[in-house]
């Protein structure tokens, strides 16, 4: 479940925000002056998301090291285009 908050809501509410993020996977959006401005999510999908991150920049590394002369602009946007094939396919 996904829930936007005010930074001043968020404020009040911090201790329940963690508890319900921590013991029920909830996640909150929160915003400030009307615009979105950071997320609370649990400590799993936050280590999911570091992790996959790190996976990434290897990849991008490892192609870059594979094709020194190549574009690394172009490198990034073909590794970036093949990680959204990839979740495009696995949510299919």
């Amino acid at each position: 479940m996904e829930q936007r908050l005010s930074i001043t809501e968020a404020r009040k509410q911090l201790a329940n925000i963690v508890d319900r993020v921590r013991y029920k996977g909830e996640n909150y959006i929160i915003v400030r002056h009307g615009q979105e401005a950071a997320v609370v999510v649990p400590m799993d999908v936050y280590r999911r998301w570091k992790m996959e991150r790190e996976e990434l920049f290897e990849v991008i590394r490892e192609v870059h090291a594979a094709n020194p002369n190549a574009d690394p602009d172009q490198v990034m946007r073909e590794v970036l285009e093949a990680q959204q094939s990839v979740r495009r396919s696995l949510t299919e």
